[in-house]
């Protein structure tokens, strides 16, 4: 039985004379989650043949021997009520043998089972046109969490922040409803608090679990860590600790259906070991959601993904029971240097090199404007400045983050645009979308949006080629647009007021050079120990024991790579 709904943990680290209070959900359940969901990688695309199997590809890949232990079916699975009893019905279409046979089958295989629902009178899927029967949990609490316990045998239940239930607090009615069922039943929210405030401090004694954000809708690197900012402010450290944990999302290790292996926009293996590292760190949980049937079309988990994922000293770190959140010790633009206090008395320290826009000042042979700025696409949706000289062959890279951007939307000029986009132009608009557009027509300097066909930019007043007004902010900080037209001969938009150029496609730029790694150091004094300790450092990614330092740390990160050490006085 859980016979209090709100526990007051006090953790002290004696080695280091850390203490934290905190507020958490009694239900037993003290370190983040270990396991697999649907829903990132499959969305509504789920059946029980699917569940099943990733059940057995957990069990078969080696993944639960270290610790992922759970299913979580996510939104669409449930079909309205039974209209005598009101207890939900799992669709039978794609669920036939029933939420207890499946249940059965993931429980035999020594895992956990999660289930999926929202607080609103719908799920989130039910609010589509097209599945208008996907019911949520409002007013049902009792019903719901009754049968996925006593019916069902449920282990977690996920509460989404979809719809609006005005008669009472859904997350509390939820999290009451389950500790009355008698068994320990982990529980994750989603969304706003009451009144669609920001989330507050109750969030701690709510639930085991709270998401930060939105969905993780890409694997993004610049995403997830917009979500890690999201789940390490000032307040959502203070909420965490033992059965309290920010939540920012699924892990994006690995790939399924939806970001699948060799899709450029996907992140690369050491981007995905970074994200693992920091969910770690956090602590976060560690649920994943790509494909785990072995063979896998998408590339499912490939041997970087299972080295990642399976890492045990990392795991370790997550798992640890004082589960303390990680704190910054310093960051700049770039670097990121976090601790987290462990229950062996060892600190763990991640060093992240997150960014990189602390560049040397171009050199003058590179700012010469002499020849003309050459601005070529270097990636689809991106522009990098470039400089010729009249001694090197080829442009010189020197600055690979500042963005064309479109300076104003005007109606078409002339017809018949083809169908492939050729440049690539970031809108003004502050949306930070970045838009492809077409040439209208080789004769004026007029593109077409591609994502949006009726937008294009202006041609000027004719369509015969004698001047172009196609108007392009230069984001060179100037506070005025250029205009440009397409030269069919060269395969360039030029400027029609200096020497300025955008090629298309057909004139690549070469790619930017690698961005190099950063030497990272931790100071003793900036962990809070006097200079003269001897601390022993381990690497927990190679797994390699270093020789015992004093004073300070240094150590070199990849461009995108999170590193983690433990650090322990030596004795």
């Amino acid at each position: 039985m859980c016979p209090t709904t709100v526990g007051i943990f006090v953790l002290a680290v004696v080695q280091f004379t850390h203490v934290v209070e905190v507020s958490a959900l009694d239900n037993g359940l003290r370190v983040p989650p270990m396991g697999w969901s649907s829903w990132y990688g499959f969305t509504q695309n789920i059946d029980e043949g699917m569940i099943r199997d990733m059940a057995d590809g957990m069990v078969s890949s080696g993944l639960h021997a270290v610790g992922y232990d759970a299913i979580w079916i996510d939104d669409g699975w449930v079909l309205g009520r039974d209209p005598s009893t009101q207890k939900p019905i799992a669709d039978p279409k794609i669920f036939p043998s029933g939420m207890k046979n499946l249940s059965a089958y993931i429980h035999d295989k020594g895992l956990k089972f999660g289930l999926y629902t929202s607080k609103g009178p719908k799920t989130c899927l039910g609010y589509q046109p097209t599945q208008p029967n996907r019911t949520g949990s409002c007013g049902y609490e009792t019903v719901d969490a009754n049968t996925y316990v006593h019916d069902w045998d449920v282990d977690g239940v996920k509460d989404d922040g979809c719809g609006v239930c005005l008669q009472h607090d859904p997350f509390v009615a939820m999290r009451d409803a389950l500790n009355s069922t008698g068994k320990a039943v982990w529980f994750a929210i989603h969304g706003v608090w009451r009144n669609n405030t920001t989330p507050g401090s109750d969030f701690g004694n709510v639930a085991n679990m709270w998401r930060t954000g939105g969905d993780l809708s890409a694997s993004s690197f610049d995403m997830w860590t917009n979500r890690l900012d999201l789940a390490t402010t000032i307040q959502q450290r203070q909420m965490a600790g033992p059965g309290s944990f920010p939540n920012p999302d699924f892990l994006e290790v690995g790939y399924s259906p939806r970001q699948a292996k060799g899709n450029p926009n996907v992140q690369s293996a050491l981007e995905q070991r970074a994200m693992f590292t920091m969910w770690a760190a956090l602590p976060g949980p560690l649920i994943l959601s790509a494909d785990l049937r072995p063979g896998a079309a998408c590339g499912g988990i490939d041997a970087d993904a299972l080295a990642t994922l399976t890492n045990k000293e990392i795991i370790a770190v997550n798992q640890d029971p004082l589960a303390l959140p990680m704190a910054p010790v310093w960051a700049n633009a770039d670097v990121q240097v976090w601790r987290k206090n462990l229950s062996t008395g060892a600190v763990a320290v991640v060093f992240f090199h997150r960014n990189n826009t602390l560049q040397p000042s171009p050199t003058p042979e590179q700012k010469r404007a002499s020849v003309g700025d050459i601005v070529t696409m270097a990636a689809v949706g991106s522009a990098v400045d470039m400089h010729g000289t009249e001694t090197t062959p080829g442009p010189i890279v020197y600055r690979a983050n500042r963005s064309l951007c479109v300076g104003q939307i005007g109606e078409a000029k002339c017809a018949n645009p083809p169908t492939t986009p050729q440049l690539g132009l970031v809108a003004c608009d502050a949306s930070d979308v970045t838009q492809q557009w077409f040439a209208v027509d080789n004769h004026t300097g007029a593109v077409r949006s591609a994502s949006a066909p009726n937008h294009d930019l202006n041609a000027g007043p004719s369509c015969d080629g004698t001047h172009g007004a196609m108007l392009i902010y230069p984001g060179t900080g100037k506070e005025q647009n250029e205009q440009y037209k397409y030269d069919t001969q060269t395969g360039m938009i030029a400027s029609a007021v200096n020497s300025r150029r955008l090629s298309v496609v057909g004139a690549p730029a070469p790619p930017p050079p690698p961005v190099p790694p950063k030497s990272i150091t931790v100071t003793w004094q900036q962990l809070g120990w006097p200079a003269s300790t001897t601390v022993v450092v381990r690497d927990l990614w190679n797994h390699q024991s270093l020789s015992p330092r004093t004073t300070a740390f240094t150590a070199s990160i990849a461009f995108h790579e999170a590193r983690m050490y433990t650090f322990t006085l030596h004795q």
